[in-house]
């Protein structure tokens, strides 16, 4: 019996990493999912912020990659409406995946053509429709979000949920009758590195912090909570600038941040590379505000960094099970309090708290309903 075929459309897909998440989320769930359906992938030829086209692919044609998944590469000369539809025509497939909630040309677009071809379609929001994220520049998202709710498209139409907490917000959006699957982002096929006991002496901590440089991700609130924290701390920062008007400010942070700080912007980082990053790092600190899976705080557990994070993720009840602090953003002292906690921390009892996040990790990504519940969200 054939698999049934899926047309999976992203703005950016692998070899890519800048736009960071939804990469690694349909990248993973191709690779979990390839012995169930047969999935194509319609997307750029650049990555995020890039203007140069991968190497080793071709643009404007299907490609077999090595792992072998195939793709379409749209180079920005030839990614119109017409070529979109063109291509989607061409295409036989049961379902489609769109992999964004406001993409122009990988959203929109596609959904005015699959809508003409009455074909099912399943939107992930990727987190873009907590209140966070949609306050910011509302006047574009709202009437779009509107029309959606009341256009007949919503019909042929299931949201794919990362968590009960993401569902609720879909739900708040499009209303209660709306078909929704909850199934969590799949963890990468990764080999978890081995457990190296990391060296941690009292009065001095390393800290890491891998996302976006955007208002979304907090690094302006985490460099805020930073002053004034007594003892040794040394945080690296990895990842793309999304927002320069807001790293400006985070700048000026950075430059006042007195002389027991040392707080150092790195750059953009592939997902290959963060193993290495985080090796002699022992915590991981992103008060984002908000994630509906949060791939780089999975990450930091496989490597023994537990992460300081707001209550605002799906990885909640950390501190419970020695796996890390989720604390809430309106109470910044709760951050500098366990900041503290963890400067003053020794060997013997960051011990405890790497291998309580290891083992938190490894609980969730050996859960085999999380393959069951990816399964059913095309069923």
């Amino acid at each position: 019996m054939p698999k049934p075929k899926i047309l999976l459309f992203s703005d950016w897909f692998y070899p890519g990493f800048m736009a960071g998440g939804p990469i690694q989320s349909s990248f993973n769930l191709i690779s979990h999912l390839k012995d169930y359906y047969d999935f194509s992938v319609i997307t750029r030829d650049t990555d995020y912020t890039d203007i140069v086209s991968y190497k080793g692919i071709k643009s404007d044609e299907w490609n077999i990659l090595p792992n072998g998944m195939r793709v379409y590469y749209f180079s920005e000369k030839k990614l119109s409406f017409p070529a979109m539809s063109k291509l989607i025509d061409s295409e036989e497939f049961d379902i489609a995946y769109l992999n964004s909630m406001y993409s122009p040309r990988f959203t929109i677009m596609p959904l005015f053509i699959l809508h003409r071809l009455g074909k099912k379609v399943i939107l992930a929001p990727r987190g873009m429709l907590a209140p966070t994220a949609i306050a910011i520049k509302s006047w574009k998202k709202r009437p779009f979000l509107l029309w959606i709710k009341n256009s007949r498209i919503i019909k042929n139409m299931r949201f794919h949920a990362a968590s009960d907490h993401e569902a609720e917000h879909i739900r708040q959006v499009f209303g209660k009758k709306v078909d929704i699957c909850i199934a969590p982002n799949l963890p990468g096929k990764i080999e978890t590195p081995v457990s190296i006991e990391k060296r941690k002496e009292p009065g001095s901590v390393n800290l890491i912090n891998v996302a976006r440089v955007s208002p979304e991700k907090n690094l302006h609130y985490a460099l805020e909570t930073l002053q004034g924290i007594k003892g040794k701390v040394k945080y690296d920062i990895y990842g793309p600038v999304y927002d320069y008007p807001y790293w400006e400010k985070c700048k000026e942070l950075l430059a006042k941040l007195p002389p027991n700080i040392k707080a150092e912007y790195i750059g953009p980082i592939s997902k290959e590379s963060i193993p290495q990053a985080m090796k002699d790092m022992h915590f991981l600190f992103l008060p984002t505000q908000g994630e509906n899976f949060g791939h780089t705080i999975l990450e930091a557990m496989i490597c023994g960094c537990p992460p300081i994070i707001s209550d605002r993720t799906p990885w909640i009840g950390l501190e419970s099970a020695n796996a890390g602090f989720d604390l809430p953003l309106e109470e910044q002292e709760k951050f500098k309090e366990v900041l503290e906690k963890i400067v003053a921390m020794d060997s013997d009892e960051f011990k405890t708290w790497s291998e309580g996040t290891r083992k938190f990790a490894a609980e969730f990504i050996n859960n085999p309903e999380l393959l069951k519940k990816s399964i059913n969200l095309f069923a």
